[in-house]
């Protein structure tokens, strides 16, 4: 996480009420100097940094952002722990630190989005209930990436058909992004000549490999059991030949 110093800057000058002249005043700068310290072109000197603190009323930490970055890291942390003790089949251990760090970071989409998905582990009627409603609540947040908010939708579509929410199952089924939306449709567009033909080649085998894995699972198939690659991705490699993917492709579909 890249620390921005102008941001805090203009949040602590707004909290204040003060306009950027009037900063400058009050520091002796001029409001060239505000405005470049606010737009991340230039940073206070260091001679300034105390003068801010005091002003402000807070730590030269708050004004650098390391408060942030340190919250970041505490939250990366729990996400290995959650990752490991899930791994080692601590499941529970897993529900129970997501729910301490929930208590710490209120409302923070990443630890709700992981709460949903540990949850969803669990054989437990209760625990589903609670996994859906963390993920309706988690949807409706603005601070979570495209890619976590699908994942998060993949998620809830099968926790809702496994909770006899078919009809909100085919709405968010319907509220995901088209295949040929998808990164690894579009990825080859970004080349070109011999690369552009190269990079489609490795999308469509990608797309193959991914149809036969789901061929393959078809046999056991378990409606509302949340598939391994929502939650931990596909692997899109292969051995099979691409005769051989279309071989079995084939024979699926006559």
């Amino acid at each position: 996480m890249l620390i921005s110093i102008g941001k805090n800057l203009r949040k602590l000058r707004l909290e204040k009420g003060l306009t950027q002249e009037q900063l400058a005043e009050e520091l002796g700068v001029s409001p060239q100097a505000v405005s470049r310290w606010e737009n991340d072109g230039a940073c206070p000197d260091v001679t300034l940094l105390p003068a801010l603190a005091i002003f402000y009323e807070t730590s030269i930490d708050e004004l650098m952002g390391m408060d942030e970055i340190r919250s970041a890291e505490r939250k990366r942390q729990v996400h290995c722990q959650v990752h490991a003790l899930v791994s080692a089949g601590d499941v529970r251990g897993a529900v129970k630190l997501l729910r301490d760090a929930l208590r710490l970071y209120v409302n923070d989409a990443g630890l709700m989005l992981a709460l949903t998905e540990t949850l969803a582990h669990l054989d437990d009627p209760e625990a589903v209930e609670e996994a859906v409603r963390l993920g309706e609540r988690a949807l409706k947040k603005a601070d979570i990436s495209m890619k976590a908010r699908c994942t998060a939708t993949a998620n809830l579509i099968f926790l809702c058909l496994k909770t006899g929410r078919n009809q909100r199952a085919a709405e968010l089924a319907a509220s995901l992004p088209h295949i040929w939306e998808s990164r690894e449709m579009l990825a080859p567009e970004l080349l070109a000549g011999a690369e552009y033909a190269a990079g489609l080649k490795e999308a469509i085998m990608k797309a193959l490999a991914f149809l036969c894995r789901r061929i393959d699972a078809s046999s056991g198939h378990v409606p509302g059991a949340i598939p391994d690659y929502v939650q931990l991705g596909a692997d899109l490699q292969t051995e099979l030949t691409p005769a051989e993917l279309l071989e079995k492709i084939r024979d699926f579909l006559i």
